[in-house]
């Protein structure tokens, strides 16, 4: 009788381990849920750096506007296509 118990109680003690190994390696909450996890927040670490890098620049390029004013002419002539009341301005066709 004491050996049929002991038999069951290592299947039992067994099949648990394998159980528990099991949910530990592919459960839903295991190691592979958090070397996938990793893998975004890796991503999502990038994402920020150049998201950063960009307010950067931009931060540069709205100090420079506000601060440079000959920066401030080549937008409006460039962009806003200004010119002074004395100058003839020409288009030419891209190409």
């Amino acid at each position: 009788m004491s050996e049929l118990k002991r038999t069951m109680f290592r299947i039992i003690i067994g099949s648990e381990l394998v159980l528990v190994t099991f949910f530990y390696l592919c459960g839903k909450g295991g190691i592979q849920a958090l070397r996938q996890a990793d893998i975004i927040n890796s991503e999502l670490h990038g994402d920020v750096k150049a998201l950063e890098q960009d307010i950067a620049e931009l931060t540069h390029e709205l100090d420079e506007r506000l601060q440079n004013p000959f920066y401030k002419e080549s937008i409006a002539r460039k962009e806003l296509q200004m010119a002074y009341k004395n100058e003839t301005v020409y288009l030419l066709p891209e190409g």
